[in-house]
């Protein structure tokens, strides 16, 4: 692997648009940002945005938000995000059988890190 390229990408892939305009401006800036395709050197960097306060507060906002995971060298590998309640839930969209019923949550930094660690030795071998 190339240590200057991203590893992993994020993007929204749906929100309820209708709650958006009611947002603070600060958290209207992170979905746009987050509308936009993000990237991250490691799944340490990546793990330490989805349990960041800043994301936290979005998603506690009530937006019906998905998010789309996928590996920078190809996009064609994706995993789905959602956070219910005080976990993330990650779906194996492609049922690629990279989780037990397609789906596997987590609650903690170190869960998420060890899940996404798994998921690319799985797809990258």
């Amino acid at each position: 692997m190339n240590d200057n390229l991203p590893l992993i990408t994020l993007v929204i892939k749906s929100k309820d648009n209708h709650k958006v305009e009611s947002l603070t401006d600060s958290n209207k800036s992170l979905v746009e940002t987050l509308s936009m395709l993000c990237s991250f050197l490691s799944v340490r960097d990546f793990c330490s945005f989805i349990f960041s306060q800043k994301f936290s507060n979005l998603m506690g906002c009530d937006l019906d938000l998905t998010f789309e995971i996928g590996i920078y060298s190809n996009h064609e590998v994706t995993l789905e995000l959602t956070g219910i309640k005080d976990k993330f839930v990650l779906t194996d969209i492609d049922e690629k059988n990279y989780f037990p019923n397609s789906s596997i949550s987590c609650s903690s930094f170190d869960e998420l890190e060890i899940i996404i660690n798994n998921w690319l030795e799985n797809v990258l071998n």
